[in-house]
């Protein structure tokens, strides 16, 4: 089976100064702690409001990077200055004091350069784990890469630290464009050349001559199961939507052994292994006497995502046979009016938050995450607040024009080992878990090493592709 999925993406977004522990501290070794601690901490956490912010324009299918938003969100952190760069920084939910450094640039004219970078620590700590993320060994069977890239108004002068960071840090493409005249094909050129061509048109429509800027990230994943799936046994058959809605949809199936699986009282959780076990699927699928095992939102909001984490951690290696539909999706979302509402939210919310106090642990910020997202949900608002980094272009503003994400997601089996997976199925079935996914049911992608979390999402209907 081999998985795809690519996403352009261009996001959204103070701390509360609490000095509870990070999530991660017991869970991974204090070398790679102070690596990278911190950025794991901010995907996992902007990972949790990133279902409330995309809530009202998200499809029943629902795919996102959580790492691919972080990474937008640092980038307009190093454009944006005073209470805008604090709303960044809360989004991204990070625990203890913001640090701030110098950074320097040696340059070969002799004039070198010296600048402050605040949030300092985030930048740094999110660029060694993209680091990681791509580093790749002779034999790996999988394809993991990110790039970003700035499109912006050639009339615009950028401040020089703010390109340089975007590079240093980011390995961003920084290109000025003509906005006066049709610049849809070099982004889409860009969008395809970094996608292996998939995504081959990313703008809905050539960007206006009032533009002043488009930010985008893309990653593209291509991995093959340990275990994979034949298509000799694939069935065609129903999927439950809800209870008055039934599909038919084609099923993978397959034995796959010792993979972690765990039962709870609210759901089940077992992780489907990419080869070398380096990346896994981690599949949430809702008990059958679950009020909420056709409405994956709602399933999702109501889980305790420490609990979820703890359940991992513990879960014993079974044999489990696995029929999980075959998967071809695409995901296009405007993510420009949500982080608009999240800057006007945390304007009339902050005084409501800003005094709360949580223990000194490391639920602490998965406490203040969901408070903060359970204010958001509430939130109304008309007024439109312009997103724009004043700290980015000398003698003027640069306006957000423009926030898109995009997705293809696709499962499919390998197709190959095909009687050694039937075997499998009549000789362990009876001493087996078995996992039939025919309604609806949530899932994410980890890369293992550094349990950061690449993808997630929710699958309603299948046959929506």
């Amino acid at each position: 089976m081999k998985t795809v999925i690519w996403l352009p993406l261009a996001l959204l977004f103070h701390l509360h100064k609490s000095q509870s522990q990070n999530i991660f501290q017991d869970i991974i070794p204090k070398k790679d702690m102070d690596e990278y601690g911190l950025a794991l901490e901010a995907v996992f956490g902007l990972g949790l409001r990133l279902y409330a912010l995309l809530d009202e324009s998200s499809p029943s299918n629902f795919v996102v990077s959580p790492i691919s938003a972080t990474v937008i969100v640092s980038q307009l952190l190093l454009g944006a200055e005073g209470k805008f760069r604090d709303q960044l920084y809360d989004l991204l939910s990070l625990h203890g004091h913001p640090q701030h450094y110098s950074v320097h640039y040696y340059n070969r004219n002799g004039k070198n350069e010296s600048t402050a970078l605040p949030y300092a620590h985030i930048h740094f700590q999110l660029s060694s784990l993209i680091k990681k993320l791509q580093r790749r060994k002779t034999g790996e069977q999988f394809m993991l890469t990110q790039s970003n890239a700035l499109f912006y108004n050639k009339d615009i002068e950028l401040r020089s630290y703010f390109k340089k960071n975007l590079i240093q840090f980011y390995d961003s493409e920084v290109t000025p464009l003509d906005f006066n005249m049709d610049t849809s094909s070099v982004i889409n050129n860009w969008a395809s050349s970094h996608t292996n061509g998939l995504i081959k048109t990313i703008l809905p429509s050539p960007p206006g001559p009032s533009t002043s800027s488009i930010f985008l990230n893309s990653i593209y994943f291509r991995a093959k199961w340990e275990t994979p799936f034949s298509d000799t046994i694939n069935v065609d058959e129903v999927f439950h939507v809800n209870e008055n809605t039934n599909v038919i949809t084609t099923y993978m199936q397959g034995l796959i052994q010792n993979i972690l699986y765990a039962e709870t009282s609210n759901y089940r959780v077992v992780c489907l292994p990419y080869q070398n076990n380096e990346l896994g699927m981690y599949i949430l699928f809702p008990n059958a006497d679950s009020p909420y095992k056709y409405n994956s939102k709602q399933f999702i909001k109501q889980i305790d995502p420490a609990e979820v984490l703890s359940t991992i951690s513990k879960a014993p290696l079974r044999d489990v046979v696995v029929k999980i539909p075959k998967l071809s999706l695409s995901n296009s979302l405007r993510l420009l009016e949500p982080l608009q509402r999240y800057a006007q939210f945390r304007k009339s919310a902050v005084k409501q938050t800003k005094d709360i106090v949580f223990p000194e642990d490391g639920n602490s910020i998965i406490n203040r995450i969901t408070d903060i997202v359970e204010t958001f949900k509430n939130f109304t608002t008309e007024t439109s607040t312009d997103i724009y980094l004043s700290g980015a272009a000398k003698n003027r503003n640069l306006v957000v024009s423009d926030i898109i994400q995009q997705i293809i997601f696709s499962i499919n089996e390998e197709g190959t080992e095909a009687a050694a997976v039937t075997a499998g199925i009549t000789d362990y079935m009876g001493g087996s878990k078995t996992v039939v996914l025919d309604r609806p049911f949530s899932f994410f992608i980890r890369h293992e090493p550094t349990l950061a979390t690449i993808f997630w999402g929710t699958i309603t209907d299948p046959s929506q592709n």
